[in-house]
Protein backbone atom coordinates (compact mmCIF):
# COMPACT_ATOMS: atom_id res chain seq x y z
CA UNK A 1 0.00 0.00 0.00
CA UNK A 2 1.15 3.62 -1.17
CA UNK A 3 1.41 6.55 1.46
CA UNK A 4 -1.07 8.98 0.95
CA UNK A 5 0.29 11.83 -1.33
CA UNK A 6 -0.93 14.45 1.23
CA UNK A 7 1.26 12.75 4.11
CA UNK A 8 4.17 13.70 1.34
CA UNK A 9 3.21 16.81 0.91
CA UNK A 10 2.00 17.65 4.91
CA UNK A 11 5.98 15.98 5.24
CA UNK A 12 7.75 18.66 2.71
CA UNK A 13 9.26 22.29 3.74
CA UNK A 14 6.50 25.27 4.17
CA UNK A 15 7.73 27.82 1.81
CA UNK A 16 7.98 30.83 3.60
CA UNK A 17 7.36 34.18 2.20
CA UNK A 18 9.18 36.80 2.78
CA UNK A 19 7.85 39.46 4.81
CA UNK A 20 6.39 42.43 2.69
CA UNK A 21 8.78 45.36 2.54
CA UNK A 22 6.42 48.19 4.13
CA UNK A 23 5.26 45.39 6.30
CA UNK A 24 8.84 44.90 7.52
CA UNK A 25 10.03 48.43 7.94
CA UNK A 26 6.80 49.19 10.07
CA UNK A 27 7.74 46.53 11.90
CA UNK A 28 10.92 48.34 12.46
CA UNK A 29 9.78 51.87 12.80
CA UNK A 30 7.32 50.29 15.88
CA UNK A 31 10.76 48.59 17.25
CA UNK A 32 12.50 51.92 17.20
CA UNK A 33 9.36 53.89 19.02
CA UNK A 34 9.32 50.94 21.40
CA UNK A 35 12.96 51.41 22.30
CA UNK A 36 12.78 55.01 22.78
CA UNK A 37 9.77 54.28 24.79
CA UNK A 38 11.97 52.46 27.28
CA UNK A 39 14.71 54.30 27.61
CA UNK A 40 12.54 57.53 28.18
CA UNK A 41 10.61 55.57 31.17
CA UNK A 42 14.00 54.49 32.59
CA UNK A 43 14.85 58.12 32.27
CA UNK A 44 11.59 59.26 33.79
CA UNK A 45 12.08 56.56 36.83
CA UNK A 46 15.48 58.56 37.58
CA UNK A 47 17.70 55.51 35.69
CA UNK A 48 19.86 58.25 33.39
CA UNK A 49 22.67 56.33 32.95
CA UNK A 50 20.49 52.96 32.07
CA UNK A 51 18.66 55.45 29.92
CA UNK A 52 21.59 56.37 28.07
CA UNK A 53 23.08 52.99 27.92
CA UNK A 54 19.84 51.27 26.82
CA UNK A 55 19.89 54.47 23.64
CA UNK A 56 23.41 53.92 23.18
CA UNK A 57 23.13 49.82 22.22
CA UNK A 58 19.50 50.74 19.76
CA UNK A 59 21.65 53.25 17.96
CA UNK A 60 24.52 50.75 18.10
CA UNK A 61 22.89 48.25 16.89
CA UNK A 62 20.64 50.76 14.26
CA UNK A 63 24.11 52.30 12.96
CA UNK A 64 25.35 48.62 12.06
CA UNK A 65 21.81 47.97 10.25
CA UNK A 66 22.48 51.06 7.99
CA UNK A 67 26.48 50.48 7.69
CA UNK A 68 25.36 46.96 6.35
CA UNK A 69 22.89 48.43 3.80
CA UNK A 70 21.69 52.00 3.75
CA UNK A 71 18.45 52.66 2.03
CA UNK A 72 16.05 55.25 3.49
CA UNK A 73 14.16 52.77 5.45
CA UNK A 74 17.08 51.77 7.80
CA UNK A 75 18.48 55.39 8.05
CA UNK A 76 15.38 56.81 9.24
CA UNK A 77 15.23 54.16 11.81
CA UNK A 78 18.45 55.78 12.88
CA UNK A 79 17.10 59.18 13.28
CA UNK A 80 14.72 58.71 16.11
CA UNK A 81 17.14 56.95 18.44
CA UNK A 82 20.08 60.07 17.79
CA UNK A 83 17.72 62.40 18.19
CA UNK A 84 16.24 60.61 21.74
CA UNK A 85 20.52 59.72 22.91
CA UNK A 86 21.61 62.94 21.83
CA UNK A 87 18.68 64.68 24.15
CA UNK A 88 19.55 62.85 26.84
CA UNK A 89 23.24 63.43 26.43
CA UNK A 90 22.88 67.28 26.58
CA UNK A 91 20.63 66.87 29.26
CA UNK A 92 23.29 65.09 31.38
CA UNK A 93 25.46 67.66 30.23
CA UNK A 94 27.84 65.32 27.71
CA UNK A 95 28.39 67.26 25.03
CA UNK A 96 31.12 65.94 23.91
CA UNK A 97 29.15 62.18 23.55
CA UNK A 98 26.54 64.24 21.52
CA UNK A 99 29.42 66.22 19.06
CA UNK A 100 31.05 62.70 18.43
CA UNK A 101 28.15 60.52 17.99
CA UNK A 102 26.58 63.39 15.56
CA UNK A 103 30.03 63.73 13.41
CA UNK A 104 30.04 59.85 13.60
CA UNK A 105 26.60 59.68 12.02
CA UNK A 106 26.46 62.62 9.47
CA UNK A 107 26.75 60.44 6.37
CA UNK A 108 23.65 58.60 7.14
CA UNK A 109 21.80 61.29 8.95
CA UNK A 110 21.97 63.59 5.83
CA UNK A 111 19.54 66.84 6.31
CA UNK A 112 17.88 66.35 8.99
CA UNK A 113 17.95 70.16 10.64
CA UNK A 114 17.03 69.32 14.24
CA UNK A 115 19.98 67.45 14.63
CA UNK A 116 22.49 69.88 12.52
CA UNK A 117 20.91 72.26 15.68
CA UNK A 118 21.58 69.76 18.42
CA UNK A 119 25.26 69.47 16.84
CA UNK A 120 25.43 73.39 16.69
CA UNK A 121 24.32 73.73 20.73
CA UNK A 122 26.71 70.68 21.36
CA UNK A 123 29.68 72.86 19.79
CA UNK A 124 28.83 75.56 21.44
CA UNK A 125 28.99 74.44 24.47
CA UNK A 126 31.82 72.99 24.04
CA UNK A 127 33.57 76.06 22.92
CA UNK A 128 33.99 75.22 19.23
CA UNK A 129 31.99 78.34 17.82
CA UNK A 130 32.96 77.81 14.30
CA UNK A 131 31.71 74.85 14.47
CA UNK A 132 28.74 75.69 15.94
CA UNK A 133 27.71 78.40 13.57
CA UNK A 134 28.83 76.15 10.38
CA UNK A 135 25.71 73.74 12.15
CA UNK A 136 23.31 76.55 12.57
CA UNK A 137 23.67 77.37 9.35
CA UNK A 138 23.00 74.02 7.64
CA UNK A 139 20.01 73.49 10.41
CA UNK A 140 18.89 76.63 9.06
CA UNK A 141 18.62 76.01 5.12
CA UNK A 142 16.00 73.88 5.93
CA UNK A 143 13.79 75.75 8.40
CA UNK A 144 15.59 79.63 8.24
CA UNK A 145 12.97 80.90 10.15
CA UNK A 146 13.69 78.60 13.08
CA UNK A 147 14.29 81.31 15.98
CA UNK A 148 16.20 79.06 18.56
CA UNK A 149 18.55 78.54 15.68
CA UNK A 150 18.87 81.96 14.84
CA UNK A 151 19.69 83.33 17.74
CA UNK A 152 22.05 80.15 18.58
CA UNK A 153 23.86 81.22 15.24
CA UNK A 154 24.48 84.61 16.74
CA UNK A 155 25.70 83.98 20.29
CA UNK A 156 28.58 81.90 18.43
CA UNK A 157 29.30 84.65 15.98
CA UNK A 158 29.07 87.20 18.82
CA UNK A 159 31.67 84.37 20.75
CA UNK A 160 33.67 84.77 17.58
CA UNK A 161 33.52 87.96 17.35
CA UNK A 162 31.59 88.83 14.54
CA UNK A 163 29.06 91.10 16.00
CA UNK A 164 27.83 92.42 12.16
CA UNK A 165 27.27 89.25 11.72
CA UNK A 166 25.36 88.30 15.10
CA UNK A 167 22.99 91.19 14.94
CA UNK A 168 22.02 90.45 11.54
CA UNK A 169 20.95 87.17 12.93
CA UNK A 170 19.16 88.64 16.03
CA UNK A 171 17.46 91.03 13.35
CA UNK A 172 16.44 87.72 11.77
CA UNK A 173 15.22 86.28 14.73
CA UNK A 174 13.21 89.35 15.84
CA UNK A 175 11.56 89.38 12.72
CA UNK A 176 10.15 86.09 13.40
CA UNK A 177 8.79 86.70 16.70
CA UNK A 178 9.69 88.71 20.17
CA UNK A 179 13.28 87.49 21.80
CA UNK A 180 13.90 86.90 25.46
CA UNK A 181 14.91 90.18 26.94
CA UNK A 182 17.98 88.29 28.58
CA UNK A 183 18.72 86.87 25.12
CA UNK A 184 18.73 90.36 23.96
CA UNK A 185 20.99 91.73 26.92
CA UNK A 186 23.19 89.11 26.86
CA UNK A 187 24.38 89.96 23.43
CA UNK A 188 24.81 93.55 24.28
CA UNK A 189 26.93 92.40 26.96
CA UNK A 190 28.87 90.64 24.09
CA UNK A 191 29.40 93.83 22.17
CA UNK A 192 26.72 92.72 19.57
CA UNK A 193 24.86 96.10 18.50
CA UNK A 194 21.25 94.99 18.73
CA UNK A 195 18.32 97.44 18.98
CA UNK A 196 15.73 97.83 21.76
Amino acid sequence: MSAPSVAVAASAPARILPPDAAQLALRQQQASKDAVAHAQSLWNVGSREAAIEWMEEVVATAERAVAAGATPATTRLLVLPVRELARMQLAQSHPQAVWDLLTRLEPYLGNQADLWAVRANAAQRLGRHQDSVHAYMVALQSRPNEQRWLLGAAVSLAALGQLTSAAEMAEKARAVGSVSKDVLAYLRQTGVPVKD
